[in-house]
């Protein structure tokens, strides 16, 4: 078993805070989540993640995402079996920037790992040992590219949002179209229930309306687009997420930030 914390205290764009690999997971019990993006992978035996009212099996061969400060508590499967996992911890001025323009949800399984992605913490393990400069540089790239890995991932699996297939049907939905004008006949006609029907189950799941996380979702993306493409206005940017007003985008925009487009940029 072997891990390695990071005594570096600069601000990088992504940095680790800890990376472990052949560990033999225990229980792990956080009420207040934590406090940085964290990646747990199964290398052997079977784990249970315990996330809002959700409990997820992680299997051999696959892996989950946290963002910082979501509840949870995970734990072996068996006492009789050793759950084996190796994970990565991060942190960054650009890390949830990077996240969202990922499209990565709160939490997420991937169900299926490809070669490359299964390997990489193993593969990248002794780069994480060394604290020049230089090398927190290398560690930050290694990082976006494990997060690029997470994408590709992404788009090759069918990700488990809930355990309710209609919400997870219009969080697709959401991704895929959110820059289309949608409706709640939208998501109704999408599920084949009626319009409160189909409301009441992605409340009941996700503790908020279906309009108001595709709002949310919108100035998630927006919020990435002024950070990484400062040539596009911020009318261009409200189009671009699904916007018809660009007055309207600029007040939701500063009610969801705490400031105006214009301003976050600056």
């Amino acid at each position: 078993m072997t891990i390695i914390y990071n005594n570096n205290t600069g601000n990088l764009p992504l940095k680790f805070f800890d990376i472990g690999i052949n560990w033999n997971q225990h229980k792990i019990y956080r009420p207040n989540g934590f406090d940085y993006f964290h990646w747990l992978q199964t290398d052997a035996g079977m784990g249970i993640i315990s996330i809002g009212d959700q409990k997820i099996r992680l299997n051999t061969g696959q892996g989950f995402l946290m963002r910082p400060n979501i509840p949870h508590s995970f734990f072996p499967d068996s006492s009789k079996t050793e759950w084996q996992t190796s994970f990565i911890t991060f942190e960054g001025t650009a890390a949830s920037e990077l996240v969202e323009f990922l499209n990565l949800n709160d939490y997420q399984l991937y169900s299926q790992l490809d070669l490359e992605l299964s390997t990489f913490i193993h593969h990248n393990f002794n780069n994480f040992q060394k604290n020049s400069f230089e090398d927190t540089l290398i560690q930050s790239n290694a990082i976006y590219n494990f997060l690029m890995l997470l994408r590709r991932n992404a788009h090759h699996n069918r990700l488990m949002f809930t355990d309710n297939p209609v919400t997870n049907i219009i969080m697709t939905y959401i991704r895929n179209h959110y820059r289309e004008k949608i409706t709640n006949e939208s998501f109704s006609n999408l599920t084949g229930y009626s319009v409160s029907h189909t409301i009441k189950i992605f409340h009941d799941q996700t503790g908020e309306t279906p309009l108001k996380y595709l709002s949310d979702f919108r100035l998630r993306m927006a919020k990435s687009l002024i950070i990484f493409h400062s040539s596009l206005s911020i009318k261009k940017i409200s189009e671009l997420v699904g916007f018809s007003s660009p007055s309207y985008f600029a007040k939701q925009f500063k009610v969801f930030f705490g400031s105006s487009p214009n301003q976050f940029r600056k």
